[in-house]
């Protein structure tokens, strides 16, 4: 059985959300982090959270998360300089910790869960680079061996992310329908957090 790490990206500052930063957004009582980490858990991975803006805080709200240990989180020294940062520091920690396959979620998704994470890690294969896809719309996950991983991460640039490599190699990336599975919805206003705290169901 292969070696899954998800890397889930939570270092950003929240800017459309007042600088109060995604990480620690509660939906339904849990925070935005818990939920990610539950659903990398519940899909049979390693999570890994990458931390900056309120590193501290967040670490402190989690402390009260069933299954959290302070293993599961990493600290992102250079997160102002975008999700590039981010992700270099993920992939980074995930080579550390022995991982095969890498998984990135975003921590202002939680429509993406542990569902949709089996779904598109069981549509990975071989030398390939897997995506989910919601209403006919690439999103996360997105699902790499290691070595596409990192050298996804040495070209990633400002908040860009993966995007580079994943458009220089878009005939080794497979779309794997998560729809019904997923809703790739943002978290980035606070107009989106109360739709999400009024319409999704305690789970």
């Amino acid at each position: 059985m292969m070696h899954d790490v998800t890397v889930i990206l939570a270092a950003g500052a929240g800017t459309r959300l007042g600088g109060h930063g995604k990480a620690l957004l509660r939906l339904h009582g849990e925070t935005l982090t818990a939920r990610a980490l539950r659903s990398a858990r519940e899909a049979g991975t390693s999570p890994l959270l990458v931390l900056g803006h309120r590193a501290g805080p967040v670490r402190a709200a989690l402390a009260q998360a069933p299954g959290w240990a302070e293993e599961d989180a990493v600290d992102c020294p250079d997160w102002e300089r975008g999700l590039s940062a981010s992700f270099r520091t993920g992939v980074h920690a995930a080579a550390q910790r022995g991982a095969e396959r890498v998984a990135v979620v975003l921590v202002d998704q939680p429509g993406i869960g542990a569902a949709a994470l089996q779904a598109v890690l069981a549509g990975h294969g071989p030398g390939r680079i897997a995506r989910g896809l919601v209403a006919g719309s690439l999103t996360h996950p997105v699902v790499f061996e290691l070595g596409a991983a990192q050298a996804a991460a040495a070209l990633a640039v400002g908040d860009q992310g993966a995007r580079p490599y994943l458009q220089a190699h878009a005939e080794l990336v497979d779309a794997i329908d998560i729809t019904g599975l997923a809703e790739a919805q943002d978290i980035d206003t606070p107009e989106d957090l109360t739709a999400w705290a009024d319409s999704r169901p305690k789970c």
